[in-house]
C-alpha cells in the first residue's frame, strides 16, 4: 500500500536539532498487513532506512 505522510526530521549527526520538515512525501511498498497501531513507527523505518543522513522523526502524520 501507499500512503502519504508529513514529518519533521534531524540528521543523523545532529539528532536533537530539527532542521527539516517534510510537507508530503509518498511512501511506498508498506505491507497490508502491518497492524494499524504499528504503522507510524514502520513507516519511519522506511524513512530512515530510505535516507540513511536522517536522524529522528518526528511529528509523524498520514496524510
Amino acid at each position: 500500500m501507499d500512503y502519504r505522510v508529513s514529518y519533521e526530521h534531524s540528521l543523523a549527526d545532529a539528532p536533537d536539532d530539527f532542521i527539516a520538515q517534510v510537507p508530503g512525501q509518498l511512501v511506498t511498498d508498506v505491507p497490508a498487513t502491518v497492524p494499524r497501531a504499528l504503522l507510524p513507527e514502520y513507516i519511519a523505518g522506511l524513512i530512515r532506512e530510505r535516507s540513511p543522513r536522517i536522524g529522528r522523526i518526528r511529528n509523524l502524520r498520514i496524510l
